[in-house]
């Protein structure tokens, strides 16, 4: 013999049973009646509003959210304190996504990807924004290091490492990023570099 009550909060409807705990509960998500062992269960106790299967969507969803948060935030704060642009956003970030669409922007392959400065902070010109971030592999990251586009094109280090078609695709996004034509933004990066590298021998 069940009790019916509802949850003050939720509104969820709850069965309880003759000892006063609770036996069954409606779902706030799926609004299915569930066994209380399906439910996740707070620290305190008292079970969750979500049963195990939509609480663990839900918290994939969340995880996502704040570790997309994180890598923008990271790569933000990296800049503002180098002095550089650091105005990339979470939207920003979404569209680069949608853009890599799971490849490297540089070699072209299927992997897990990393957030990558076209041209490095550590040049002290280019910073955290739309139109120099991109997404690489593991692998093309760390041999490119602190490189530029065009010393990692030249670089033995890039043997293997650069489809030609995805970087000209890479550089036409990153252009149109910074409004520009395809040569504009190759002799804007040209001229940064040239830039960073007289600022690096000055304050030698």
């Amino acid at each position: 013999m069940y009790t019916m009550k509802r949850t003050n909060k939720t509104k969820q409807i709850e069965l309880i049973n003759e000892v006063g705990e609770v036996a069954h509960k409606v779902c706030k998500v799926c609004e299915r009646l569930k066994p209380a062992e399906e439910f996740p269960v707070y620290s305190d106790g008292r079970l969750r509003a979500s049963c195990q299967p939509c609480y663990k969507k839900y918290k994939s969803k969340y995880d996502k959210g704040n570790k997309d948060k994180r890598t923008v935030y990271s790569h933000k704060k990296r800049a503002e304190e180098l002095g550089l642009p650091d105005n990339f956003t979470m939207e920003e970030y979404s569209e680069l996504k949608a853009f890599a669409a799971g490849r490297c922007m540089i070699s072209g392959e299927k992997v897990k990807l990393q957030v990558d400065h076209f041209q490095a902070v550590s040049k002290s010109w280019l910073g955290s924004t739309k139109g120099n971030l991109i997404l690489v592999s593991p692998e093309v990251n760390l041999a490119k290091g602190t490189m530029s586009i065009f010393e990692f094109v030249q670089s033995e280090r890039s043997n293997s490492l650069i489809d030609k078609d995805q970087l000209e695709k890479t550089i036409h996004y990153l252009a149109q990023a910074n409004e520009m034509s395809f040569t504009e933004y190759v002799d804007f990066l040209r001229l940064a570099e040239e830039l960073a590298n007289k600022n690096k021998e000055y304050w030698r």
